[in-house]
């Protein structure tokens, strides 16, 4: 349960990462998300995003290549803290199908 809440915690604190690499411009998804550009950078910057935001976000960025990009750094994490995990069970964890 903890890592769970521990994945968690550093997606959120990725998402402006992930923003950055997914082409879409910041005032974009700040009006899909009803947030005034300058708060939406402010929470970029410092990573402070509600679970529904977060939501939010993935559904308006998600596609296969950024989650490719996402599993590389997870993966680069994992090898920095030699915790090896096969690419299945990191599917299972992450809940990814």
């Amino acid at each position: 349960m903890l890592k769970i809440v521990a994945n968690y915690k550093e997606l959120r604190q990725n998402i402006g990462m992930l923003i950055k690499h997914s082409g879409y411009k910041n005032s974009y998804i700040a009006e899909k998300l009803g947030i005034p550009s300058p708060n939406f950078s402010v929470k970029k910057k410092r990573g402070s995003w509600t679970i529904e935001e977060v939501e939010k976000i993935l559904a308006i960025i998600d596609n296969e290549e950024l989650e490719d990009f996402y599993l590389g750094k997870v993966m680069e994490k994992v090898e920095k803290e030699k915790d090896f995990v096969t690419l299945d069970e990191l599917k299972k964890e992450m809940g990814w199908k």
